[in-house]
Parts: C-alpha cells; sequence; structure tokens
C-alpha cells in the first residue's frame, strides 16, 4: 500500500516543526510505503526554510511543494498532483 500525506500550511512557521515532527515519528508496517508533502501555500515567513529542514534530515519521507495560488483547495489539489 502507499500513503500520501499532504500537509497544507500558510505563514505556520513557529508551529509547523511540532507537526512535521510528529509526522516523521509516525511508524507504518514495512510493507507501506509512505511520503509527507508539505505544500507551503504562498507563506511570507519562514515556512519554505522549515520545511526544507525537514527534507534535508527526512530526505526520502518529506518533499516541499510550492503553490502560489492561495487557497486551500488550491494547496490541497497541488499536493494531490504531486503525490506519488
Amino acid at each position: 500500500m502507499k500513503v500520501s500525506v499532504i500537509l497544507c500550511t500558510f505563514n505556520r512557521c513557529q508551529s509547523l516543526p511540532k507537526a512535521l515532527e510528529s509526522i516523521g515519528a509516525s511508524t507504518f508496517p514495512t510493507s507501506v510505503e509512505w511520503e509527507v508533502l508539505v505544500v507551503d501555500n504562498n507563506s511570507s515567513d519562514e515556512t519554505r526554510q522549515v520545511i526544507l529542514d525537514f527534507c534535508h534530515h527526512y530526505p526520502d519521507r518529506f518533499r516541499y511543494v510550492f503553490e502560489p495560488q492561495q487557497g486551500k483547495s488550491h494547496a490541497l489539489n497541488a499536493g494531490i498532483r504531486e503525490s506519488r
């Protein structure tokens, strides 16, 4: 089974690390392939850097996606398009 976790965010650089750490600590059976797509919905704070740091620490698990058009539906659709 393959699982894509899509986390959409906008200007949440302060609270984002806790959410990403929680997801990163998740365990699944070895038969489950999973990825985390963190969609930056045109943030103006340090959100991008926070996400890229996690991508560096978990290169096989986390991916950064940028969606310039604001709105949750745009961010979710970007994540769906990028999911594997």
